[in-house]
């Protein structure tokens, strides 16, 4: 009997440090319905994609766009049938991108995106023009060249955020090596055709390199991922706190580096906050999407493997993503999600349903 309760208290105690043999947590695997075509040009081997972000046109759905880094050969813009309608070169290394709506230019509002410049300590910001044609999408506002637009020389992490009760536009940044989480102004330059740029504060960010960066515009928080350790979360206003709030995803199985963020947003201010696990070729570990609550103390949901189109299974060494609540029939009637490809140069889109599967809100916001 006593070797029996022995026996009992060993298998209850490895249940208990295993954890996942009780409460096994949502695991969900899909396949793209739409590939894009890769970057890249016929002077190079293959192509260095990167960031992927997603832009949802004001009165045509059909006509929504994905835009996508490449950190060689500038900005792509593909169609939601992923095919290549322009290309950005913009001479320099390009890292990440974002975009937002209702920037305030020239007495009116326009779309923008923008991307960080890293060897030039620029950051590069154009116009969205909703009546394009063919490749007349992205009208230049500042690029390499031009004055006032500077950030911080290797920037690497990057996003925009728009404050709900002005409208002012805001960059935040941060090097990858050396330097500080750093909070900026993105205004009309007086011109109404060009920006300029004004350093409003820094955060108290003490962790080692971190690339993936989004902010919660509606919720004012401002989350960065910190690769090798967990997600920081802050205050997006630089009229609040520049501490940090809390921390979180310091472990939920997350296998590799921490990657791109992104966020899906429902109409009552909830919705998910996704982070790209990036898996490990050489460990034959591939890339997930971990899912976390918006609201609240950003509960860990669910993780979703992602496969790629090309017939070689799981798919690996993703970076950025991006993801829409917003209804775009034909192809994604629920929204979608778009991660990065690193085998093959390119981005996956992935329809929201089946990364909700039973376990996640399906919302159809219609928030752009």
């Amino acid at each position: 009997m006593r070797f029996k309760h022995i026996m009992i208290l060993m298998i209850a105690g490895l249940l208990i440090m295993t954890g996942s043999l009780l409460f096994a947590e949502p695991t969900t695997t899909v396949s793209p319905l739409v590939t894009t075509s890769p970057t890249g040009s016929p002077l190079s081997a293959a192509g260095n994609a990167d960031d992927p972000a997603i832009w949802i046109h004001p009165t045509k759905p059909e006509k929504s766009l994905i835009v996508g880094t490449d950190k060689d050969e500038g900005l792509w813009v593909w169609d939601l049938s992923g095919k290549k309608l322009q290309q950005v070169p913009l001479g320099t290394a390009v890292n990440n991108v974002d975009l937002r709506y209702s920037f305030k230019l020239g007495g009116g509002e326009v779309d923008i995106v923008a991307a960080n410049l890293r060897k030039a300590g620029k950051v590069a910001v154009f116009r969205i023009n909703p009546d394009y044609t063919g490749s007349d999408i992205l009208i230049t506002l500042a690029d390499k060249d031009s004055k006032n637009n500077d950030i911080q020389k290797d920037s690497y992490a990057f996003a925009l955020y728009r404050r709900p009760s002005d409208g002012s536009m805001y960059i935040f940044d941060r090097p990858k090596k050396r330097g500080v989480l750093r909070q900026y102004l993105l205004e009309d330059d007086g011109s109404g055709k060009g920006v300029k740029v004004t350093a409003v504060r820094d955060l108290n960010y003490s962790g080692r390199v971190n690339e993936g960066t989004v902010a919660d515009d509606e919720l004012g928080f401002l989350y960065t991922a910190e690769e090798n350790r967990c997600i920081h979360k802050y205050y997006a206003d630089p009229d609040k706190s520049s501490d940090p709030i809390s921390l979180f995803a310091l472990d939920d199985n997350i296998t590799s580096d921490r990657e791109g963020l992104a966020l899906y947003k429902c109409a009552d201010n909830t919705g998910y906050l996704l982070l790209s696990d990036q898996g490990d070729s050489g460990m034959k570990v591939p890339s997930s999407v971990k899912i976390y609550e918006r609201q609240g103390d950003n509960r860990f949901v669910k993780t979703v493997f992602t496969t790629d189109s090309r017939g070689r299974g799981d798919q690996q060494e993703t970076d950025g993503l991006d993801v829409t609540s917003v209804s775009l029939p034909p192809l994604f009637p629920q929204g979608f999600v778009i991660t990065h490809d690193g085998f093959h140069s390119a981005f996956n889109l992935y329809k929201w349903e089946d990364f909700a599967q039973d376990d996640l809100t399906i919302c159809s916001s219609g928030l752009r």
